[in-house]
């Protein structure tokens, strides 16, 4: 401030004899002229430089001192700047939760701190076309250990009971064998196929192929002898038959088809036999019992004969012609009374005939008189 003052009071003094130099001669003005001016000129110069100084002293009274990050970047050398510890601690920060635990911290740090003297030395190495590729693989080294903690860690969850992980990624192929059931399920899919397309023959040889491998497919079997006694191969259809009845004896349609056959052919005897081996259960198999009975009572076997159609009665008794039959047994047997009552409740149905209704009324009248 002394000096700003004295500044002044020199100013203040030129002024003063600017009177003094107007009356002065013009020669020796000049001097003075030129003397005054580059006082003024240092003056502004003394002035200019206060100003700067005292502004640099207020602003660094004012600033505050950040004297931790000083101490750091001091404290820390030039070598380790490469290695960024603190964008390590970051990665650290943003893995999942189960990295987070102290042990595996602490080991990073272990594994950084061992790894820092080797980034060093290949940073300083004096060739630097390979330096990138050796820090890259002193950082790969150094986070090794942090892999093998994570994944020693994982969650028991992940692991089922008894499953072996070390074999997750090996491949076992191992062959199937099908069974003769199998087998003959594609077959029949290949039959379907061929019949849908119109290929016949190609679709008979893999139903035959079928029963070959599973000779119970009791409805397959029955389809291909209806379709060879169709084409008029009745000793084709009839072998398929006998197969059929020795393999399942309790399928009731292979005898029953069988004693058709023989029917048509007029051998009667050998119609009766079919159905005498395996006679099934009623219910399900009229038609069975139907043909049995009428063959028991043309071969004269009225018991027999009696005892088939009261079975079927039982299920169907508003059957005219059942009740009919069972009458014309009962007669036979001089059984008059039951004879004469089922001839009465044969007449009350309506599936007669106009022919079997004579038939009964003859024998009504023929029983009442005697």
């Amino acid at each position: 401030m002394s000096i700003i003052n004295q500044m002044h009071q020199d100013f203040k003094s030129a002024q003063h004899e600017q009177p003094i130099l107007a009356k002065m001669p013009e020669k020796k003005r000049r001097p003075k002229k030129m003397l005054q001016l580059l006082v003024m000129l240092l003056l502004g110069c003394t002035l200019g430089l206060s100003y700067l100084i005292f502004t640099e002293a207020r602003i660094s009274k004012t600033a505050p001192v950040n004297k931790s990050s000083s101490t750091t970047a001091e404290q820390l050398p030039d070598s380790a700047v490469p290695v960024k510890p603190a964008l390590v601690t970051v990665k650290l920060q943003a893995a999942p939760a189960a990295d987070k635990k102290p042990a595996v911290k602490l080991q990073k740090k272990q594994a950084l701190a061992a790894a820092e003297p080797a980034i060093r030395a290949k940073e300083s190495h004096p060739v630097k076309k390979y330096k990138s590729v050796n820090l890259v693989a002193a950082k790969i080294a150094a986070q090794t250990p942090l892999a093998s903690v994570t994944k020693k860690a994982a969650p028991a969850s992940l692991v089922s009971a008894g499953d072996d992980t070390g074999k997750k990624n090996h491949l076992d192929i191992k062959t199937a064998q099908l069974s003769n059931a199998q087998l003959a399920q594609i077959h029949l899919q290949e039959a379907d196929k061929a019949q849908a397309q119109g290929d016949l023959q190609s679709a008979t040889q893999s139903r035959l192929k079928a029963l070959s491998l599973a000779p119970q497919l009791n409805d397959v079997r029955k389809s291909m002898a209806l379709y060879y006694y169709a084409q008029g191969d009745e000793d084709k259809a009839q072998r398929l038959l006998h197969k059929g009845a020795q393999v399942s004896p309790e399928y009731a349609d292979f005898n029953l088809m069988l004693s058709r056959i023989a029917l048509k052919a007029g051998d009667f005897q050998k119609a009766y036999l079919y159905l005498e081996k395996h006679p099934p259960l009623v219910a399900g198999n009229l038609d069975y019992y139907a043909s049995h009975a009428a063959l028991a009572q043309k071969f004269k076997k009225y018991a027999q004969a009696e005892s088939l159609y009261t079975s079927m009665l039982s299920l169907r008794p508003d059957n005219g012609r059942w009740r009919m039959a069972l009458a014309i047994a009962q007669d036979k047997q001089t059984k008059t009374a039951a004879a004469l009552k089922n001839y009465k409740n044969a007449l009350l149905q309506t599936d007669l005939s106009a022919k079997a209704k004579g038939y009964i009324k003859q024998r009504l009248t023929y029983l009442a008189r005697n």
